[in-house]
């Protein structure tokens, strides 16, 4: 007798190297799986911007740093500092990305740029995980989208909803810019399983389904793009709450785990699995401390 229905991942056709670096970029999800690969010493670069989490900024951040322009990033970078409670913030990346001058910041975003684009021009593979399609835009500067409203008030914002066709045409656009810098670089998109409630039950429904069909649509367009269900194995095959955190909103542990192992079985082969068990071994190892008392 079944009781669920579990998600069997179908082995890719090409699969990853556990010794070629990846970068992931995106909502607070990537950081989980970062944090994974990191442990299994997989080399990875996870959310050196912070947690970024509609399509446009992802993309922004992304372009920004292939750009070869450096005046021209420097402008974009300059323009996006904001100032609140004596600290300068950028519109381009989440709050953690600050300083006590407009220069300090900007120096702070510039190396993470940097970062960036050299993990890029190396990487084998491109991980970006979806978080929402709701976007703000500026309200004195129409089509000037932010990552982050830094809790300034309501009114400096205009509130909407990317459409399908919107990110579909930015991202095509940035994958052609990446690939300027790294031709071989490949891309596998997720949408977040992490539910965003402020939206409200039926905007939340609604984002996640523009992005999936996104997803659908680049994947279709893009060579070399793939898609991995990390929202469906979560709400389709754990499908509990017991699978979610204290506040009902993110993963728990054993649900990152879940998908982790999934994700593992579709991209790696069983030797790539067998060297990242072995760098979890090495991490722990290092990680152990023993209780010596004297």
């Amino acid at each position: 007798m079944k009781f669920r229905t579990e998600y069997n991942p179908e082995v890719a056709g090409r699969l990853l190297d556990p010794l070629m670096p990846v970068v992931l970029v995106g909502s607070c999800f990537t950081d989980s799986i970062g944090a994974r690969m990191r442990v299994c010493r997989w080399p990875s670069l996870a959310n050196p911007c912070g947690v970024l989490y509609n399509p446009a900024s992802i993309a922004n951040i992304l372009s920004l740093s292939a750009d070869d322009d450096e005046k021209k990033v420097l402008a974009a970078v300059k323009r996006s500092i904001v100032s609140r409670d004596g600290l300068f913030l950028s519109w381009l990346t989440d709050s953690k990305t600050c300083g006590t001058s407009e220069a300090e910041t900007a120096d702070t975003l510039i190396g993470k740029l940097s970062e960036i684009k050299e993990a890029l021009a190396v990487a084998g593979v491109l991980i970006v995980t979806f978080g929402t399609s709701w976007i703000y835009e500026l309200s004195d500067s129409p089509g000037y989208i932010v990552s982050n409203c830094h809790k300034f008030p309501s009114k400096d914002f205009k509130r909407r909803r990317l459409s399908v066709d919107e990110i579909v045409s930015v991202w095509k656009s940035t994958v052609e810019h990446l690939r300027v810098l790294n031709p071989d670089l490949r891309l596998i998109f997720t949408v977040s399983p992490i539910r965003h409630l402020k939206d409200g039950f039926e905007g939340n429904a609604r984002s996640k389904a523009t992005l999936l069909l996104a997803c659908e649509r680049l994947c279709s367009e893009i060579e070399g793009a793939d898609y991995f269900p990390a929202y469906e194995i979560i709400t389709d095959d754990l499908r509990d709450y017991r699978f979610y955190a204290d506040d009902l909103l993110h993963p728990s542990s054993l649900a990152v785990t879940y998908v982790w192992e999934k994700f593992c079985k579709r991209y790696l082969s069983e030797r790539s699995r067998q060297i990242l068990a072995e760098g979890e071994k090495i991490t722990k190892a290092m990680n152990h401390r023993p209780n010596i008392q004297l």
